[in-house]
Parts: structure tokens; C-alpha cells; sequence
């Protein structure tokens, strides 16, 4: 019996410790390799997602600043508003005259103004209407009139930051020309 079981034991085929060792090493290298290409992708998305949202808050206050721009005349100002002195505590009221879609259309007042909390959000407020968020995650917000009358545009430099991606951009507006 004792005979039977020394062959039995050395017919058994095993890993020895160093083989364990060997092959727990390289599993732990290939796991390591492998968290650093699933977080590497996860960072790549979150930078991704952030673009797409930081151009899309621009894209909103662009939108919305383009019609209301060309109904208005150039707005005033108050002591800023020139390149060396970009404007960015006060907002950017415009004020022009707006026409109905209608059988008989009536031009009637139209203002609407752009103010930037200092912090996150730039609002547009119609007259009369309570304001919207034109744009969220506004990190800078400045603006000043540029050119010589009558040709004068409006620039505004605004910077959003979503996460942790800021994106910068420079938009020219060209409000209504009034000949008088």
C-alpha cells in the first residue's frame, strides 16, 4: 500500500513555488497595465465630454447674442468698453426696435441685456421677462466696443470652464447699421 502510494504522490504533477511567484508577478504587471489603460480612458472621455459641453455653453451665448445684436444699435457705456478697458462688471444692454409676425406688423422697443455674475453663469434678460442663463460655467467675461462710428462692433471675450477644461473665445457681433 505504501508502495502505491509513493507512486501515486510522485505521478502527481504540481507547480512549484517559484512558477506561483513567476506567474503571480506577471499577472500583477499585466493588471497594473491594464488599470492604467481603463483610467487613462476615463480621463480622455471626462476631457472629451468637458469640450463638447465648454463649446456648447460659447455656442448657446453666440446664438442667442447674434439676433439680439442685429435688432439693436450699439450699446452704451460707462466709463469701460474700450480694448485697454474691457467692460466686466457691467452688462451689455442693447436696445433697438423689434417687428411682429403679423398681417400688420408694428415695430415695437425691444431691449435686452447680458450681465455675468462674477461667477458661473451669464444671463440674457428680455425687458419685462425673467432672465435665462445664456450661457453656464463662465469663468471670464469682458467686452468693449472696437472699430470708429459708424462702423463700431462689439467684441466679448468670454471663458468657459467645465470641469477641469477651460475654453477661451473672442466673438465680434456687428449690431444694426443706422443711417442717420
Amino acid at each position: 500500500m505504501t508502495r502505491r502510494l509513493h507512486s501515486y504522490a510522485r505521478g502527481q504533477g504540481g507547480y512549484t513555488l517559484v512558477e506561483v511567484m513567476v506567474a503571480s508577478a506577471i499577472g500583477a504587471i499585466l493588471m497594473a497595465g491594464l488599470t492604467s489603460v481603463i483610467y487613462t480612458s476615463v480621463h480622455a472621455n471626462d476631457i472629451a465630454s468637458s469640450r463638447v459641453e465648454a463649446s456648447s455653453q460659447i455656442r448657446s451665448f453666440q446664438f442667442f447674442a447674434y439676433d439680439d445684436f442685429a435688432h439693436s444699435d450699439i450699446p452704451g457705456t460707462s466709463g469701460c468698453g474700450t480694448e485697454g478697458d474691457p467692460c466686466t462688471t457691467e452688462p451689455i444692454v442693447l436696445s433697438g426696435l423689434q417687428v411682429s409676425n403679423s398681417i400688420n406688423p408694428l415695430p415695437a422697443p425691444y431691449q435686452v441685456s447680458y450681465r455675468w455674475d462674477g461667477a458661473e453663469f451669464l444671463d440674457r434678460t428680455i425687458t419685462g421677462d425673467p432672465p435665462i442663463h445664456a450661457a453656464v460655467g463662465v469663468s471670464a467675461f469682458s467686452w468693449y466696443l472696437g472699430g470708429t462710428a459708424p462702423h463700431q462692433t462689439v467684441v466679448v471675450s468670454m471663458t468657459v470652464t467645465v470641469m477641469k477644461y477651460s475654453e477661451s473665445q473672442t466673438l465680434r457681433f456687428y449690431p444694426r447699421v443706422t443711417t442717420n
